[in-house]
């Protein structure tokens, strides 16, 4: 059925349905103005048009540094529990099933090895869409791990934050990870 009839002016428009857009392949500016995506991608996620940095999560960072986009994620399956049987206006079970699902992701920071300009090196890049990027128990374990892989194969280590703070539904177990993440960062530097 046609979307558009003008039956009084003999108006009509092809009853072939109507085409749809991939979402993705623009990207609206904040000055908005509307470029490619691939374009968007091709400038490191920086808008041409107003030097806009849009915020990017840990796949396009790992995209961007790593050469040639080339990575192997370490500890990929590592992921949040509830280890307090947490509880607001749902439960913390729910809301980790929920983000999970949406994103993809098993927590707020993904580890990652490859090359940079040809050198090995390790990577942690926190995730701002899995519960703003916040600390919990899994974040400080799989940064402890990530500096560990860095120590024992002499691997440069780079860490990218982007984070809401420590998880309140984890409470004080998040909180001990700034403990453990900074003797891991001292034994770094150690070596």
């Amino acid at each position: 059925m046609p979307w558009f009839i003008r039956s009084k002016k003999n108006i009509t428009t092809p009853t072939e349905s109507k085409k749809d857009v991939k979402k993705g392949l623009w990207y609206k500016t904040p000055s908005g103005k509307i470029i490619e995506t691939e374009e968007l991608k091709a400038n490191a996620y920086v808008s041409p048009e107003d030097d806009h940095h849009v915020q990017i999560g840990s796949q396009e960072y790992f995209e961007i540094l790593f050469d040639e986009g080339k990575f192997t994620e370490l500890d990929a399956n590592v992921e949040s529990k509830d280890p307090l049987n947490w509880t607001d206006t749902k439960p913390y079970k729910d809301r980790l099933k929920e983000i999970k699902k949406k994103t993809g992701l098993n927590d707020s920071i993904r580890n990652a090895v490859g090359k940079m300009h040809g050198r090995d090196i390790t990577i942690s890049c926190m995730d701002f869409k899995f519960i703003g990027g916040s600390l919990g128990s899994v974040m400080g374990e799989k940064i402890a791990r990530a500096i560990d892989y860095a120590i024992k194969n002499k691997t440069p280590y780079v860490i990218i934050t982007q984070s809401g703070g420590a998880r309140m539904m984890e409470a004080a177990i998040s909180l001990m990870q700034l403990a453990k993440v900074e003797a891991k960062l001292i034994q770094l530097a150690d070596n």
